[in-house]
């Protein structure tokens, strides 16, 4: 295992809301207050969290992506929020989300301009850090948009994440590094684990099952280099927004986004309105089982072990001798359709030795009872839709 970037976090995925898959670069507070990114929103935001179960749940950071700031920085150089939509400032902001037993998280990029073109943080990483310290920060995001060369690319993530250790303060650091290297060059994910608390592996989720499906296909493709590298204060992100909730999700297709985030050891943070959410969405999203398995301590990351025509099998090995087992049915087409197989396949031929339980976590909960190492499972799962067990 890669040694971990040394500042004591991130010691199971990170877990929280973010504001950019559900609110963009909403800027119109004037024409769309309850859609625009401002301090209204995060405070909004905020209260849901500490009063309705979520900051309960694990669901702590309470993240602020692109488009937050003002066109330029201030006389003495530093970032500032944009002063129409955060009259207080982040300090205000973080005070009031720490007020509410949460935590703040902000975004800035590597570059001299943001993805959105606000200010980036080249030739200004020290001074970005302090600030952000001296505002009560808790994460960063750190974008990778215009960044120049590659050198200059990795030498910011490298600088940024020293300078935050030196602040003094714990600040999460997630990273977008992998995510602008891949085009160009194999990542050396030892490297990156040393500097980030988690890294962005592919492009960003979209509210579609078409999105939440190539990020399932390509992490299995490329589950050989990146799997062994996860563990307790280093994460891969599969694009860390869980967009259930929203709008273009099947309730099978929400399942399986929860599952396999789960699966993958995820961070796992909401982009949703939590002002208008379902109650099925919520039960979801809170499900204390599936999260205690994306927080197991042993910090594992799941990988398919089996497909086979529509039909995608994956575990995760869990504490205790446990796994965590996602039968996932790709077909769009028909009805339920039954997967059986052997549970000598699952740990090795180790997980179900001589015995073992069978919990389904996912769509619902019930035990399915005790089962001898050569038994059959036999699995019914709904087109685009997975079951979660614990073995």
């Amino acid at each position: 295992a890669a040694m971990a970037l040394d500042n004591g976090l991130a010691r199971t995925p990170p877990m929280g809301w973010l504001h950019w898959e559900r609110f963009l670069c909403g800027t119109d507070c004037a024409g769309h207050p309850s859609r625009c990114v401002s301090e209204q929103l995060f405070v909004e935001m905020a209260d849901r969290m500490a009063a309705e179960g979520w900051r309960d749940a694990g669901y702590e950071f309470l993240c602020i992506d692109d488009c937050w700031m003002a066109p330029t920085r201030d006389g003495q150089g530093r970032l500032r929020a944009d002063p129409k939509r955060f009259p207080g400032g982040i300090r205000r902001l973080a005070d009031y989300v720490h007020s509410k037993g949460l935590k703040l998280g902000i975004y800035s990029d590597v570059g001299d301009k943001t993805c959105a073109g606000f200010p980036g943080s080249y030739g200004h990483y020290e001074l970005d850090a302090q600030t952000f310290a001296s505002w009560g920060v808790d994460l960063l995001k750190f974008d990778g948009c215009n960044s120049g060369s590659l050198e200059q690319l990795a030498e910011g993530y490298r600088r940024m994440s020293l300078a935050l250790n030196k602040t003094g303060r714990s600040i999460v650091y997630a990273c977008e590094w992998p995510f602008y290297l891949r085009p160009v060059q194999q990542p050396n994910y030892t490297e990156i684990k040393q500097y980030c608390n988690h890294w962005r592996n592919f492009y960003d989720v979209y509210d579609s099952w078409n999105s939440i499906k190539s990020i399932l296909e390509w992490t299995a493709l490329h589950q050989d280099s990146i799997v062994k590298i996860a563990g307790p204060g280093g994460w891969n992100d599969p694009d860390m927004a869980l967009v259930i909730g929203n709008f273009g999700l099947s309730w099978d297709q929400s399942v399986t986004q929860m599952a396999m985030w789960a699966i993958m050891a995820a961070p796992l943070f909401m982009s949703n309105d939590l002002r208008h959410i379902s109650p099925q969405a919520k039960c979801l999203l809170q499900n204390k089982e599936v999260i205690a398995i994306n927080q197991d301590p042993l910090g594992r990351q799941g990988y398919q072990i089996l497909k086979d025509k529509t039909f995608e099998l994956w575990e995760r090995p869990l504490s205790g001798r446990a796994y965590a087992v996602a039968v996932l049915n790709q077909q769009e087409i028909g009805g339920p359709q039954n997967f059986t197989f052997s549970l000598t396949f699952l740990g090795n031929g180790l997980a179900c030795n001589p015995a073992c339980s069978v919990r389904q976590v996912l769509p619902a909960s019930r035990d399915w009872g005790v089962y001898s190492w050569i038994s059959s499972l036999s699995v019914e799962v709904n087109p685009t839709g997975t079951v979660l067990l614990k073995v």
